[in-house]
């Protein structure tokens, strides 16, 4: 039986292409608690949450990724970068009417 929490962790993921199941969990809570009103703020805090807990990788991805700062001390260029995904975060909230 799919649950409600399936239904909407399967549409963020199909969506946004993310592979990484720890992070499409945490997309699809901000669609749950924020619905249409998820921000760039809030992308980039569930993004930092999920790198924060990963292992430092060769390439530079992990908990000291340069990146898990506040969303005000990233740079515009860097900031506009979570547009994407709270754009598809949003429209899946619309969909499913939340």
């Amino acid at each position: 039986m799919k649950t409600y929490i399936d239904k909407v962790t399967e549409l963020v993921a199909e969506r946004t292409g993310i592979k990484n199941g720890n992070l499409v969990h945490l997309y699809a809570l901000l669609v749950l608690v924020r619905g249409k009103e998820i921000s760039l703020n809030n992308v980039h805090d569930a993004w930092a949450l999920d790198m924060n807990f990963r292992p430092q990788s060769a390439q530079g991805f992990g908990h000291e990724h340069k990146c898990i700062v506040p969303f005000e001390e990233l740079s515009a260029e860097i900031q506009y970068k979570d547009k994407k995904y709270a754009d598809i975060l949003r429209a899946v909230a619309e969909e499913l009417g939340i």
